[in-house]
């Protein structure tokens, strides 16, 4: 394929020589020997019309984490005959990774039978399944004029990114209906567990190894230790994935992954209900393939606005009712931004008997971010998003229903295990 330079200079010879005929004078078609020599170098310099190039691209793996760093290896090797005196290669990349070492686009020159290697490092930016590649490659003359395209669909690679989720020290949350199994959960039940609970007066029921010896030389008084048993119970995760929820989507599955990680470690059932245009349903498991199979569907959800959502609830109603015991304990993660979800999940977590919310904010968070905080519009439209978001929780108190709020600014496995030190304000009773 030839470049606008090369019609340029046709045009040009083919101008000068009209004009020098017409004028009938041979000092202007002079300036056509170094025009001829440029068009003549044009053509002789010209790349291959088909590249013989080989590309082989090297990966350790398809399948990485968010944030997991990748090297990237392309071997290129010219079978061809002619040697490529500019080849330009530029390997296509997703918009979900960025470039963060080297390059995926140079220049350079390959000789016949010559094989060069291009290296770079990419990190890996959200979840999803994506395409490194095609490679595209033009080798070009050094005048640039004459160039040759080719694009090498067999370097496409499937790239799998994994959501990323943090690891909980200690379960904040309690249970209204423990198991007597062992598991993450402090039982209301005293007894000789393995939880120092607090020290109480000694009564006559307390066994004298019971005795706390500091306290009670410090009164002057006996004091016997307590203990909390560790309960087990069943888990159940609603993640509200619809339309309004985009903006924090990744937060909620990290939480929905990490949850399960910590209960599946103690032999907990879980299961899991996405609610989006349509309702995916996990059964309980206590199997450490249920964390797999979380994992392999929530690569690929995405915010989906609802058709129709008179239809939401009875979906949702069927799926608990008939797959979830009524009493499990069932965490709703959901940011509270959608007036008609909120109500279908207010409505849902009162019919069942050990519920709470779980939401994720990022009004505070997002503020951090405003350069102008003293302007009078950023600041009326930050009061009143708060307000908007203060009135919606308040209506989930109001129906009975506890509602912890996240900042997303501060990590999830941060926020669990402070989780202890905060109150958790109750609406009124159901």
């Amino acid at each position: 394929m030839f470049t606008p330079k090369i019609r340029w200079t046709l045009a040009s010879f083919f101008g000068i020589l009209l004009l020098g005929i017409g004028f009938r004078n041979w000092l202007i078609l002079l300036a056509l020997i170094p025009i001829s020599v440029l068009i003549v170098a044009y053509f002789i310099t010209q790349p291959p019309e088909e590249l013989d190039i080989e590309i082989i691209r090297e990966i350790d793996q398809t399948r990485y984490q968010e944030g997991e760093h990748i090297q990237i290896t392309l071997k290129i090797k010219n079978h061809g005959k002619k040697t490529i005196e500019m080849m330009e290669v530029h390997d296509i990349l997703p918009l979900q990774v960025s470039l963060k070492k080297g390059s995926n686009h140079i220049i350079t020159t390959l000789d016949s039978g010559e094989e060069t290697v291009v290296r770079y490092e990419i990190k890996c930016d959200y979840r999803g399944r994506w395409n490194l590649g095609p490679t595209h490659i033009r080798a070009r003359n050094f005048t640039n004029s004459v160039y040759t395209v080719a694009t090498y669909e067999e370097t496409i690679s499937d790239l799998v990114v994994i959501p990323n989720f943090e690891l909980i020290k200690d379960m904040p949350f309690r249970t209204k209906y423990p198991k007597i199994s062992d598991g993450p959960f402090h039982s209301k039940l005293k007894g000789e567990g393995l939880d120092f609970s607090g020290v109480r007066e000694f009564t006559s029921s307390d066994s004298i190894g019971r005795i706390n010896w500091p306290a009670t030389a410090k009164y002057n008084k006996l004091f016997a230790n307590e203990y909390e048993l560790f309960r087990s119970a069943d888990l159940l995760l609603v993640l509200d994935a619809t339309e309004k929820t985009g903006s924090v989507l990744d937060e909620e599955i990290k939480a929905v992954l990490s949850l399960t990680e910590h209960f599946l470690k103690y032999k907990c059932r879980v299961g899991l209900v996405i609610i989006r245009d349509i309702v995916d349903r996990f059964d309980l498991s206590s199997s450490r393939q249920q964390l797999m199979k979380f994992t392999e569907k929530l690569i690929d959800i995405q915010a989906t606005k609802m058709s129709r959502t008179s239809i939401l609830k009875d979906r949702l109603d069927n799926n608990l009712d008939k797959h979830f015991p009524n009493n499990c304990l069932t965490i709703f993660i959901t940011p509270l931004i959608d007036q008609k979800i909120n109500s279908i999940l207010v409505q849902t977590a009162r019919r069942r008997r050990n519920s709470f919310f779980l939401v994720p904010s990022i009004i505070d968070s997002e503020w951090r971010f405003i350069k102008d905080k003293e302007n009078a519009a950023n600041v009326l439209v930050h009061q009143d998003l708060k307000t908007r978001r203060k009135t919606e929780i308040i209506k989930v108190y109001q129906k009975g229903v506890i509602v912890i709020e996240w900042d997303i600014s501060v990590p999830f496995s941060v926020f669990m295990n402070k989780l202890k030190q905060i109150s958790v304000r109750r609406g009124g009773s159901r």
